[in-house]
């Protein structure tokens, strides 16, 4: 095996698993030894450094550098944005791997690129040791009815079976957790892991994966409902995904680009909070409030026998006459029966204070997510304050 390793992938969770395979292979040629990964501040010339100079306490040395797409000039992968820094000087490295690294050392570099990488660096590396680039494979043809390529599935399932560490998955829960997940290595694994525990010393059947995979392509169409019935899992599910790399549809079945998820997501929520605060002031000021109880929207029937011909004509009129408003925006079309008993119902379920406190803080958390760093934490916290209280 070679003592030189670039790996370069499209996709970060390939990377890392390949990237692991690669720095194993390389310490077990050397005698066993540990690995040393080197920090985000390592350049061309601090690895060629380490690369000739001798150490002291250790014979055979491997370093590791886990991303080093920027040494290579190469694309950054989709939804990852490209940096603006002028690329680091990398003759120094070019120089060592053209001379050739002393024995006992060895060197493995990943790169999380968009594209193959190219230029100097790229075939110094090639011609001192081995280059190995893995693609994305391609997506089903847009005449294919398929979620998902050939080549993609294969990919899939071999990530399947590593994950699942020997617990059997029949070949319904396979098709159904693939075409579920779509191409996402990352959540693969979350979710294999997740079935294997649960089955036990059993097989993981469609059943199980069915009950414990989300029931659909995940998309923002969910965030309405889950708020209106104050259910907090089906939110935390989408951030969840967010942070897994999950696709993310939005109302028109587009892809959510991933820097926008946050903004959107919470943009939506803080909109139905103005609106259910807004319609349980109007409720109160006709009289209506108690309506709004949760024991009685939940009863059965309590659309078609009560609020459709009952409440709904007097509160589409006071919508009208009151706009424009949260509810009845300007130029648009005042709600639908339906979907006015949704939200009437939804506002029972929160109180006025709860309503009033979550849009007081939504600067607070608009800031939070603007640093990308907090996205995922300050959206789970907010939403875990404002919809898992109770009443």
């Amino acid at each position: 095996m070679s003592r030189i390793r670039l790996i370069a992938a499209s996709d970060d969770f390939l990377l890392e698993e390949q990237l692991r395979v690669a720095v194993a292979g390389v310490c077990q040629a050397l005698g066993g030894v540990e690995p040393e990964f080197q920090s985000d501040e390592a350049t061309p010339e601090s690895v060629a450094m380490e690369l000739v100079s001798p150490s002291l306490f250790a014979a055979e040395r491997v370093l590791v550098v886990p991303d080093a797409r920027e040494w290579l000039g190469a694309a950054a992968p989709p939804g990852l944005k490209a940096t603006k820094a002028p690329p680091p000087d990398t003759q120094p490295l070019v120089h060592v791997l053209s001379e050739g690294i002393p024995e006992g050392m060895g060197l493995v570099i990943g790169a999380w690129c968009g594209r193959k990488p190219s230029g100097e660096l790229f075939e110094a590396l090639g011609k001192a040791g081995s280059c190995d680039w893995i693609p994305v494979p391609p997506p089903p043809k847009p005449w294919e009815d398929a979620v998902l390529s050939n080549e993609q599935w294969k990919i899939l399932e071999a990530v399947l079976l590593r994950a699942a560490d020997g617990v059997a998955f029949g070949p319904p829960a396979t098709r159904l957790l693939l075409e579920r997940l779509g191409f996402a290595p990352r959540l693969l694994v979350q979710e294999v892991r997740k079935l294997a525990g649960a089955a036990g010393d059993g097989v993981v059947d469609e059943a199980l994966v069915r009950r414990l995979t989300f029931p659909r392509e995940r998309s923002l169409e969910v965030v309405r409902d889950a708020v209106l019935a104050r259910k907090l899992e089906p939110l935390l599910d989408l951030v969840a995904a967010a942070g897994a790399g999950a696709p993310i549809n939005d109302w028109q079945g587009q892809r959510v680009d991933p820097a926008r998820l946050g903004p959107t997501l919470f943009g939506q929520v803080t909109n139905l909070q103005l609106q259910m605060l807004y319609l349980r002031r109007v409720a109160d000021a006709m009289g209506l409030g108690s309506e709004m109880a949760p024991d009685r929207t939940s009863r059965g029937g309590w659309y078609n026998q009560h609020f459709k011909n009952g409440l709904a004509p007097d509160l589409l009129a006071r919508l009208k006459q009151d706009a424009p408003s949260p509810v009845a925006r300007p130029g648009a079309k005042p709600p639908k029966p339906f979907s006015l008993g949704a939200l009437f119902s939804g506002a029972g379920r929160y109180s006025d204070e709860e309503l009033i406190a979550a849009v007081a803080d939504t600067s607070k958390v608009e800031a939070g997510i603007r640093q990308e760093s907090f996205l995922l934490e300050t959206l789970t916290v907010w939403l875990a304050g404002f919809i898992g209280k109770s009443r």
